[in-house]
């Protein structure tokens, strides 16, 4: 993923995420059956890896409030939606795509995004992200109060990042060197809306 990527391919991701998020926005519906198959079987053997007994139950409980909201709650098909926004985003962070961005984080998030991608403009970096893959994906936290749903997933993904100067010229990173990368994003929606878009509000790195 760097600001090189074909266009074409850019937009074409975009619909497709935008697509799957509107899905998991309205809860009375879920994602195709194989995707949902899918993050089952990706979610099951993280929770067998690092959750145990007690951090599955006690997700469980906090789930229940999203539950009461709407019974039909699926959360592999959630963790499906998130996994596609986390990637989604982090392309477009990279790129300085504002206009993806808009679509799918909150006033806040999109404030420091973009203060973030002025500076680097500014100085004429670039940053350089290619996306490996999510290793882990699961919820850790979840409420429903004052009229707004928010999930909480803890993400660890496999990146490679470099930032280059105006001349080319390494300012960050390595571009042979797999990193680790753990964050905990909390998504959110309205829940008195009939469609509810989950957009990320808030984001904390370990």
């Amino acid at each position: 993923m760097n600001e090189t990527t074909d266009p074409n391919n850019q937009i074409l991701l975009v619909a497709i995420i935008a697509f799957y998020w509107a899905l998991l926005g309205s809860w009375g519906q879920t994602l195709p059956r194989s995707g949902n198959d899918k993050a089952k079987q990706d979610d099951a053997p993280t929770e067998q890896r690092t959750g145990s007994i007690d951090d599955i139950s006690y997700t469980d409980t906090r789930l229940d409030a999203i539950r009461e909201i709407d019974p039909t709650f699926d959360l592999a098909a959630f963790l499906t939606g998130a996994n596609m926004a986390y990637e989604a985003i982090l392309r477009a962070y990279a790129d300085s795509d504002i206009p993806t961005l808009k679509r799918l984080v909150g006033p806040e998030v999109l404030d420091i995004f973009g203060r973030a991608i002025a500076g680097r403009r500014d100085r004429g970096e670039m940053l350089q992200l290619t996306f490996i893959g999510t290793k882990e994906a699961k919820v850790v936290d979840a409420l429903a109060e004052n009229g707004t749903a928010e999930i909480a997933v803890r993400f660890v993904s496999d990146v490679v990042s470099v930032t280059r100067s105006a001349n080319d010229a390494f300012v960050a990173g390595d571009p042979q060197q797999i990193v680790e990368v753990i964050d905990t994003w909390t998504f959110a929606c309205d829940t008195p809306s009939t469609k509810r878009n989950w957009m990320l509000i808030a984001t904390e790195g370990e």
